[in-house]
């Protein structure tokens, strides 16, 4: 006989084996150590269930569970979105700003070509962004 699964020695132990392999379960589990260590395990820890409080849950075991939940909040407040967008864009306006006080037109006219570039570059990320999120 080969040796049984996990599950056919839990069938076995708990009295669910298919009779036809129920003696071959057995004969194994009586020449083989691990086997019967396995049966001897399940029944130490059936033995010490047994030792436990047989007390159903609570009938408000969940509802109270469920309040200290809500009671306790968030971990951390995010800032808002329209915050996380307004601090970039004011960085952006303020570097342009600088761009033109300092080196005229020719500068300005790079600073945008810059940041067109790198918003193009940046759009399918931001496309596929909000396709996620709208989900």
């Amino acid at each position: 006989m080969s040796h049984p699964t996990t599950g056919e020695l839990l069938e076995l132990h708990f009295g669910e084996a298919d009779p036809l392999r129920r003696d071959g379960l057995s004969t194994h589990v009586g020449g083989c150590a691990a086997c019967r260590a396995l049966g001897e395990d399940l029944e130490w820890t059936e033995r010490v269930l047994a030792t436990g409080p047989d007390d159903a849950p609570p009938a408000d075991g969940l509802a109270r569970v469920l309040a200290r939940v809500e009671a306790s909040g968030p971990a951390r407040r995010r800032p808002s979105p329209r915050l996380r967008a307004a601090l970039p864009c004011a960085a952006a306006l303020l570097a342009g700003s600088a761009a033109v006080l300092q080196g005229g037109a020719a500068a300005a006219l790079a600073f945008f070509a810059v940041g067109s570039l790198l918003t193009l570059s940046i759009a399918p990320v931001l496309i596929l962004e909000s396709q996620r999120r709208s989900r």
